[in-house]
């Protein structure tokens, strides 16, 4: 057996070039596999960074615990760790805006709180004793109350009271308005020593009633340093946030069950979307959670990603697109590195031949091959793995660089061991694969079979039949590099494969970049605005003062502000076109109540847009779009077909009765009526509720249409399919005057959005935000900046990121295919050196020679381009045609320029490589060929 092992060795040793390539395909094979695992390992890893630092560092938080129940929590073996929080209460905030949040929470903590909390410190540093405290930035941006590091501030901290419950109300309960005042108060002095982002939902409810300060509290820290007894304050009750244990973490719910003292069956089921509970467990459920011990929050974001197994959300698409792609990667580099194997059988037949004459076993001669394979991996692995760790940091650089601005976390570098031992049992399997069919292949060579060796040569004398065009075009050479290609087709076939591979991959990739920036160029080409802003306000807005904010701002070309209200007509009249269309949505259009949007714009829009559309006097009226573009199911095609109609038969002059309901909404005073009744229609989406409408009061008033057009104004965004109607300012409260329709009150909840051309949309948003964010005169008004510039950008960023990914893998699977090719041909070259000098030993001159193996490589290239072209074309054209299904604007475009590319470097490639071992071969004494009985 050692003698084998040696053999092998001064094998390889001997075959130097055919061992360096098949070594380079072994390690870009591991490095692929290793750069898959570590950067998944990298994604899962910075998942999990994020959401410890958005959510905080814990699985479930249990509210309402006693300090002498922390002991049970710290010596559970199921939990890993904890750490707490102290609520202080609460104190009024003096100037909030916000008045469904006029109070501050104060929450007390010790380091380990601070460090595992989800308290993100953006200016100053975190509070070290009980004097100091932290405050969140929102406190500013939501509230308008400015308090900057190195402020002394005093609260006065109590509890929250409701007098119509007669008791406190918890922490994260909304605000009950006039119902609740605060008890029990305790003036505090503190220092701002920093300020944090706002606390994530496990700290601070969305709907909390207060902003999270943070102090520091010397009862914790000396709790957990283990200087003072919980038993000391038994009855303080403090929140608890646990980390459970991996093993404790894979049955989350009984341990949390447990805990709380419920069902954990029925727990379980709870937690589980997939299963439907009864109605009857549902109550049951409910019950239990209210007899629960403690009030629980589960930090499930972190859970999920946390939690190996059962595999959930979106690592099971993460793990599961690594798993498709790991299986392309061990698929193709098995195919490629066996090819060398085969050829390693091939040059060495004769050699086995001679060994099993002089009694090598099959099972020696097997061995033989797997130990090659064993000496080629123990060199390919390491430098593989390396080579991938490597790849991967690049990588994570690459992926952060591109992302920068639009990706909410960075990418961070992080290498498993676990990974990196997955990915070496990989390619171990992917070379324990490639070498065992040449084992058994060459095991089973007998002596006379490895001197004939004719066995791989099995055709039949009518394949090599060569059509007469080949021997008229390009002579003997040509019939004889047609016949190779023919009697070596098994050899040529690897060859022709990683061609095909590498050529449909590059297409089908090339197109869909192509089509995905032409895409994100299409969604963004209909709008004519780069800034898009939305205004919520409890009062109604005055427009022209919004438009000179606006058009003061530098870098505004063009501008456009509306208030949008939406009304009922009852039977509108429509054209018989779109009243069919409506009769196919909802059986009988007549019945129909139809809904309007009439618009109030700025009055230079307004005017502009008036005299756009050719129409005078709309001072008078309402401006109807009477045209818009639908889905319209075609019977023929089976297929929806968008398809643009008149809607109305309304022209100028006319009147459209539109309806509104008046209904009691006794927490707004802004357009109430005598009585309590708000004048307001819906919320900011235009709903109404049925229950809403039925107790309402409704009314109705008349527009006059002052025009018609197919065009809306400029910069504007439509809402869908909504019939429209635009306004000026004064002739919309012009409705109401004297009393019109019976009643003097306008509808409320108006949608308020403005639109801005800015030269430069990223200037222009931060100048925007620096005029309104400190503004005392905007400080009601909720701004939702959407910058068009910046997401395409960003989406062009994100298909550019899928690109890196998306080419890196073609570079490195052509990179394999390429050394599967050198190893191929040039050593296919090889083998036939003796051929080709007997063909120059009886004349064959160099330019024949040259010509014959020019013809060769476009033998090869043409089989493979003639497949691997038209495949690739269709599979792109197919992905067109599942995305038309999403959007029929898409138009297939074969990607020319990535063909061509494709087409000269196969070319340019196989003809460079049959070029070198051409040269080589010229230099050989033809005698001294013709005699090698190795070759």
């Amino acid at each position: 057996m050692n003698l084998m092992k040696t053999l092998t060795l001064k094998n390889l040793k001997l075959n130097r070039k055919r061992t360096i390539v098949t070594i380079v395909g072994i390690i870009l094979a591991t490095a692929l596999l290793s750069a898959l695992v570590t950067l998944v390992s990298s994604f899962q890893y910075s998942m999990i960074e994020y959401q410890k630092q958005k959510g905080g560092d814990f699985h479930v938080k249990f509210s309402n615990v006693k300090m002498s129940e922390l002991s049970e929590f710290k010596n559970n073996r199921n939990i890993e760790s904890t750490f707490e929080t102290m609520g202080m209460g609460f104190a009024k905030l003096d100037g909030c805006k916000n008045e469904d949040k006029p109070y501050a929470y104060v929450m007390a903590t010790d380091e380990a709180g601070f460090e595992r909390g989800c308290f993100k410190l953006i200016e100053g540093r975190m509070a070290k004793n009980e004097d100091e405290i932290v405050i969140p930035r929102h406190l500013k941006t939501n509230g308008r109350i400015d308090i900057k590091v190195g402020d002394e501030i005093t609260l006065d901290v109590g509890k929250r009271y409701d007098s119509n419950t007669e008791g406190v109300i918890s922490e994260n309960s909304a605000y009950e308005n006039e119902a609740e005042t605060l008890t029990d108060t305790v003036t505090k002095h503190y220092k701002v020593v920093g300020i944090m982002e706002r606390p994530g939902y496990g700290m601070e409810d969305y709907s909390a009633a207060g902003y999270t300060f943070v102090t520091y509290s010397d009862e914790l820290a000396a709790i957990d340093n283990g200087t003072k007894s919980e038993a000391s304050e038994a009855d303080t009750t403090l929140t608890v946030y646990s980390r459970y244990t991996k093993k404790a973490l894979r049955n989350k719910d009984a341990v949390t069950a447990d805990i709380i003292g419920v069902d954990e069956k029925l727990f379980a089921k709870a937690n589980n979307s997939s299963v439907e509970m009864s109605a009857e467990e549902s109550d049951r459920f409910l019950k239990e959670m209210e007899n629960a011990k403690y009030d629980i929050y589960m930090n499930g974001f972190l859970i999920s990603y946390e939690c190996v197994f059962p595999i959930d959300g979106t690592f099971k698409a993460l793990f599961t697109v690594a798993a498709v792609v790991a299986l392309i990667i061990i698929l193709t580099s098995v195919y490629c590195i066996k090819n060398s194997f085969n050829i390693s059988i091939t040059e060495k037949i004769r050699q086995y031949g001679m060994l099993a004459s002089v009694g090598a076993t099959r099972r020696q001669i097997k061995s033989s091959v797997k130990t090659e394979a064993a000496m080629l991996g123990v060199v390919g692995i390491p430098v593989g793995t390396m080579s991938g760790i490597l790849a991967s940091l690049v990588l994570v650089k690459v992926v952060n660089a591109l992302s920068a601005g639009w990706l909410n976390f960075a990418l961070s570098f992080h290498t498993s061991l676990p990974a990196l031992i997955l990915a070496v049992i990989l390619s171990i399997a992917t070379i324990y694969f490639s070498a065992t069919g040449s084992a058994r292949r060459a095991a089973r060579v007998t002596p006379l079979e490895a001197i004939r060796n004719t066995k791989e040569i099995k055709i039949k004398s009518a394949k090599l039949k060569t059509p007469a065009i080949i021997g008229r075009i390009w002579g003997i050479g040509g019939v004889i590099s047609y016949k190779n290609i023919k009697r070596n087709n098994k050899k040529y076939r690897t060859t022709v494969t990683s061609i095909v591979i590498c050529s449909v991959t590059f297409i089908v990739i090339s197109y869909f970049m192509s089509m995905a920036f032409s895409v994100v160029g299409m969604s963004y080409a209909s709008t004519d605005y780069n800034i898009g802003i939305n205004m919520s306000c409890k009062k109604d807005l005055d427009i022209e003062k919004l438009s000179e904010l606006l058009s003061g701002i530098e870098g505004a070309k063009d501008y456009l502000v509306g208030a949008g209200y939406y009304f009922d007509v009852d039977k509108p009249e429509y054209t018989k076109k779109y009243g069919e269309y409506c009769g196919q949505l909802y059986d009988d259009s007549e019945d129909v109540s139809q809904e309007f949007l009439i618009t109030v714009l700025n009055d230079k829009s307004y005017d502009k847009y008036a005299s756009d559309a050719g129409i005078k006097n709309a001072d008078t009226g309402a401006i109807l779009v009477n045209k818009c573009t639908f889905d319209v199911y075609n019977e023929k095609s089976s297929k929806y077909v968008k398809e643009e109609m008149e809607l109305y038969k309304y022209k100028a002059g006319d009147t459209i009765e539109c309806g509104y309901n008046m209904y009691d909404d006794a927490s707004s005073d802004d357009n109430a009526v005598e009585g309590g009744t708000e004048s307001s229609t819906q919320d900011n989406s235009g709903y109404v509720d049925e229950e809403t409408i039925n107790k309402g009061v409704r009314k109705t008033v008349d527009v006059t249409i002052a025009g018609v057009t197919d065009k809306v104004p400029t910069c504007y965004n439509g809402y869908g399919n909504t019939s429209l109607l635009f306004m000026n300012q004064k002739g919309f409260e012009s409705l109401w005057a004297d009393g019109k329709s019976g009643n003097e009150f306008k509808p409320g909840n108006a949608i308020y959005s403005a639109y801005v051309v800015a030269e430069n949309a990223d200037e222009y948003q931060d100048t925007f935000e620096k005029e309104t964010e400190g503004n005392t005169e905007y400080s009601q008004i909720s701004f939702y900046v959407s910058n068009l510039d910046k997401e395409m950008r960003d989406e062009k960023s994100l298909f550019t990121l899928l690109g890196v990914f998306a080419y890196g893998l073609i570079v490195v699977i052509a990179l394999i295919g390429i050394t599967n090719i050198i190893n191929t041909l040039s050593t296919g070259m090889e083998l036939r050196s003796r051929e080709f000098a007997t063909l120059r030993s009886i004349g064959m001159t160099d330019k024949q020679f040259a010509g014959m193996v020019r013809l060769e490589s476009v033998f090869i290239s043409v089989k493979a381009l003639v497949i691997g072209v038209p495949l690739g074309i269709l599979i792109s054209y197919l992905l067109c045609v599942m995305m038309n299904r999403m959007d029929d604007a898409i138009i297939y475009e074969p990607p020319y320029k990535a063909i061509i590319l494709c087409i000269v470097v196969v070319i340019m490639l196989i003809y460079a490589i049959m070029k070198l071992s051409m040269t080589k071969l010229r230099h050989n004494n033809i005698i001294e060929t013709i005699k090698n009985e190795n070759l």
